[in-house]
């Protein structure tokens, strides 16, 4: 008798925790509508299925207004900010509901990511992932120039210094301020370094400067490869791109959602860290033209894509 009363004890626990745990409702806040987000929507989705899950599209625009009302309309367990727009939207409005932050370029340049109710991911792949598989595909790599604008990329070139030496591999900072002198800024060192490292530094490539073209210009005439961050930097010109895996960080902020609501550990315990996933992808004619009678096809095995696909009239 005592034991059918601990079971029927131990049945409603589970019923109100299944329950408790239904009802955790995650609110998603996206700067503008991106392909990505959709794959780490899945990937969060599949790591955490009984959430729910309702979406916030900012569209661009820093709308206060409709954070506090999207807010208060959805009561939700725990806030996910993708992109820098939305998180320094969303931030300075809530202090008490757990929130993470994503897809933010070098997040310690904001004040409003260090608040006592945030954490999150990184957008930055260790240096020594990065350094470790390009020397995978190219060996012979012991120096890479690295462009950047000191305004946005300081702090990420002075890490990435320091953990590239654990891989064999030296750093040459190219210091550029304008973006229209970058091959002039590479060609002045350019016996110093035998590949090239593309930051996602947005002050040196955007829409109104040609600074990308000129780094793959140079990579080209140069025959100097260039690690990029994004597989859409391949088509220009690009060797390499080691990328965040989507799907993977999706999952990644669902364990954090968890610790936040389902263990309540405090934001404050759980550290920035870096994405735990990435997608690498090889510009097959780029390899070709640069390594030429020495291309080992082997190289084509270590990556999740090569660019162009089969069928590609790219």
């Amino acid at each position: 008798m005592k034991f059918n009363y601990l079971k029927i004890i131990l049945i409603i626990y589970l019923l109100i925790a299944c329950e408790a745990f239904a009802k955790e409702t995650c609110l998603f806040i996206e700067s503008k509508e991106l392909e990505q987000i959709n794959t780490l929507i899945k990937g969060f989705s599949e790591s955490f299925p009984n959430a729910e899950i309702s979406v916030l599209d900012l569209k661009g625009e820093r709308d206060t207004e409709k954070v506090k009302e999207f807010i208060g309309k959805t009561a939700p367990s725990v806030i996910v900010c993708f992109g820098s727009l939305s998180a320094n939207t969303a931030i300075p409005l809530e202090k008490k509901i757990p929130i993470i932050f994503s897809m933010v370029i070098n997040y310690s340049r904001y004040p409003e990511l260090q608040q006592e109710n945030v954490t999150g991911v990184s957008m930055e792949i260790p240096a020594e992932t990065l350094f470790t598989q390009f020397r995978m595909l190219l060996p012979e790599i012991r120096s890479v120039g690295v462009p950047f604008h000191p305004s946005v990329s300081s702090e990420i070139l002075t890490e990435a210094m320091n953990a590239s030496k654990k891989v064999g591999i030296e750093l040459v900072a190219v210091k550029v301020e304008n973006p229209d002198e970058i091959k002039s800024r590479l060609a002045e060192n350019e016996k110093k370094y035998s590949g090239l490292w593309m930051l996602a530094d947005t002050r040196l490539y955007n829409s109104k400067t040609d600074a990308i073209y000129d780094l793959f210009s140079f990579s080209k005439e140069k025959k100097k490869p260039v690690l990029a961050f994004s597989e859409a930097f391949l088509k220009p010109g690009a060797f390499f791109s080691i990328s965040i895996d989507y799907r993977s960080l999706g999952s990644q902020i669902a364990m954090i959602s968890k610790r936040l609501v389902q263990d309540k550990t405090p934001a404050s315990k759980i550290p920035v860290g870096p994405p735990i996933g990435t997608f690498t992808a090889i510009n097959k004619n780029v390899a070709s033209d640069l390594l030429g009678d020495k291309l080992d096809e082997s190289i084509f095995d270590e990556v999740d894509k090569i660019y162009p696909e089969e069928g590609s009239k790219n």
